[in-house]
């Protein structure tokens, strides 16, 4: 009689999701205030907005594959947090465009601040447009920002606004909390975007119709955010109706600075040769599986639904996103070529 309600159990849990897991939002290292309405309601009005134009997400992040190899060691060697890497892509997205007021290149630097971080801005040899050259100025110029603001969330803010602007703003209204700032409509996005990139390009699942707590809930299921938009999703201009909020729940206790710990379990994938969005996947497990109170043994198998974002294939195993699969690197999701194989595969506990 266990054993059968054992297996009803575990059945059903690879059926149901649990909703309203609590998920800690970062910046550059600082916590970002998703206990407030307006930050948590700001941050997803960012994000619905660039699910309208998804059909360009994996152009954008294709072109993250070639550039972040480069930009993030640069980042690495200055001591300036990984996080800055979304910069150039809310800038420029990665192209040498010319903005209205004069900024050129990946970085958008103007020409004073382009001279003053030492590259050279002449109309035959303009170092704003060498990738390498501009992210080391880049660089020395966000440690300027820093030193002078004290937090990399206002440094980064500075970079669109000017250190002086900032400053200004922080003593005239008494707070060095960008979240609580009145500032200019363009500097008071600027954070939200950069942040909305970040959870799209390593959170996808959480933005995927169906997928354990999704923030958006969409009447067409088994669509990507990555994937082509169908002719229901709104077009540049257009009004879209498609996305309903739903609120992140957050665990005050997340706020803590203690590291999360995470706990990795071995697991199979079970071939599949013609795998297609939505369909279920079924992984064995080749550990003892612990998670939200609930003990699997070893080989048991388990089945959630799939769905492929950016070539990857993100299952949903129904604890709630507490449980991630990741290929044997330990990276989210597996290469949709890793279900034809069968391979080994882990399953992250948070």
């Amino acid at each position: 009689m266990r054993t059968i309600i054992h297996i009803l159990f575990v059945g059903c849990l690879c059926l149901f999701a649990l909703t309203g897991t609590a998920q800690q939002v970062n910046f550059c290292g600082e916590v970002v205030p998703m206990e407030r309405d307006f930050v948590s309601y700001k941050l997803m009005d960012v994000i619905k907005g660039h699910l309208k134009y998804r059909n360009f997400l994996p152009v954008l992040k294709a072109k993250t594959d070639i550039y972040f190899p480069i930009i993030i060691p640069i980042l690495h060697q200055y001591n300036i947090p990984e996080d800055f890497k979304y910069l150039p892509v809310v800038e420029s997205g990665f192209t040498n465009a010319t903005s209205a007021v004069g900024a050129q290149g990946v970085w958008q630097f103007m020409p004073a601040t382009a001279a003053a971080m030492g590259l050279e801005v002449r109309y035959d040899n303009d170092e704003r447009n060498h990738l390498l050259k501009s992210t080391h100025a880049a660089c020395r110029y966000l440690q300027q920002l820093y030193s002078q603001l004290h937090s990399w969330t206002l440094a980064a803010a500075a970079y669109n606004a000017g250190a002086g602007n900032i400053s200004h703003n922080v003593k005239k209204q008494g707070s060095n909390d960008y979240y609580q700032l009145m500032l200019n409509s363009e500097t008071a996005q600027y954070i939200y975007k950069i942040i909305a990139i970040k959870q799209l390009f390593e959170n996808p699942e959480l933005y995927i119709p169906g997928f354990g707590y999704n923030v958006f809930n969409k009447e067409n299921a088994n669509v990507s955010v990555f994937s082509k938009p169908s002719s229901g999703i709104a077009q540049p201009g257009e009004k879209s109706k498609d996305f309903k909020s739903i609120r992140i729940t957050v665990d005050m206790k997340s706020r803590a600075t203690s590291p999360v710990v995470a706990t990795v379990f071995a697991a199979r994938l079970q071939r599949n040769n013609t795998f297609e969005d939505g369909q279920l996947v079924s992984i064995l497990l080749l550990d003892d599986l612990q998670a939200n109170g609930v003990f699997i043994r070893k080989n048991t198998k388990l089945s959630g639904r799939g769905w492929i974002v950016s070539d990857r294939v993100y299952v949903d195993l129904g604890f709630g996103n507490m449980i991630t699969l990741c290929d044997a690197g330990g990276k989210k999701g597996v290469p949709a070529e890793s279900l034809k194989s069968g391979e080994d595969v882990r399953l992250l506990k948070i």
